[in-house]
């Protein structure tokens, strides 16, 4: 319990799930996007930048991060006009290796060798800001906006059909995506004072990935994948090592058992609407 309650834990825990959440949106809407690594480095690089060479404020540096991570989803969100699905998930995966390749070559960000000396952000900062996102998301994601992306994840045509924009619909997911990958990119950054390229490779894709499949395509789901995947390798330190074959071995046996997740939205309607059964009738 001592480490799930340290400082590096929690804040490891709040970063995964910002991260976790900023791939909820764009794969609700049926945007099988695999870039958000290359969006979290963008936010982590601007939000750096700004700090160390013009002396912004951690909170504006944070703000802007986001703003960068979603700006520059935009061009990749017109690949969702053309290609769709596992060609789209291999184009986004490209691009987030683009992305990696210019901060390993630009050396006004350290190129290979990163970025350090960031002003340092507490862990508990970072806590209420995945605290806030949760809330946020939660509303956003059982609002009219959030059932229009679960209705053209499911099928695009017929959402279109009844009078949804699937383009622009699409483009707000991801871009939602981006700016969350952007705002955990400046955590990130500001909490550890230290970046590089390496820190935002394909193996930041996969736990993202595997975090979302664990927990289920809701915000709570995504919330429970990445805190429990995140935290059992901290917890037992001896099998820190063994942490890629762990989670693989749980993603086989969700994929067999609970295809669905742990929460997905029909387990927690079922579970709602089980309690308002068992309340009694008001006279």
């Amino acid at each position: 319990m001592e480490v799930l309650l340290s400082e590096p834990v929690q804040a490891l825990v709040a970063i995964n799930v910002l991260l976790t959440l900023s791939l909820l949106f764009p794969f609700a809407a049926g945007v099988w996007s695999l870039g958000m690594p290359g969006f979290m480095a963008v936010g982590a690089y601007a939000s750096s930048w700004l700090t160390l060479n013009h002396d912004w404020p951690i909170s504006a540096a944070l703000a802007a991060g986001a703003l960068a991570g979603a700006v520059v989803t935009l061009p990749f969100a017109m690949l969702t006009l053309r290609i769709r699905e596992i060609y789209l998930a291999i184009a986004t995966l490209a691009a987030a290796e683009l992305i990696l390749l210019f901060f390993s070559h630009y050396t006004k960000t350290g190129a290979v060798m990163g970025l350090t000396g960031m002003p340092y952000l507490e862990a508990h900062w970072i806590v209420a800001t995945a605290i806030v996102v949760i809330l946020l998301a939660s509303l956003l994601y059982n609002s009219r906006f959030g059932k229009a992306l679960v209705a053209i994840g499911s099928d695009p045509v017929v959402a279109s059909c009844h009078g949804l924009n699937v383009p622009v619909l699409q483009f707000t997911a991801l871009a939602i995506g981006g700016a969350l990958a952007g705002l955990a990119g400046g955590c990130f950054a500001h909490y550890y004072s230290f970046i590089s390229p390496g820190n935002f490779g394909f193996h930041r894709t996969t736990d993202i990935l595997m975090f979302l499949v664990v927990g289920g395509l809701t915000p709570l789901g995504a919330v429970v994948g990445a805190a429990v995947l995140s935290a059992i390798p901290q917890v037992a330190t001896a099998l820190e090592k063994w942490a890629p074959a762990m989670y693989g071995l749980i993603v086989l046996l969700m994929a067999v058992y609970m295809p669905a997740g742990l929460l997905p939205k029909n387990r927690i309607t079922g579970w709602l609407r089980q309690r308002r059964g068992r309340q009694p009738a008001r006279t």
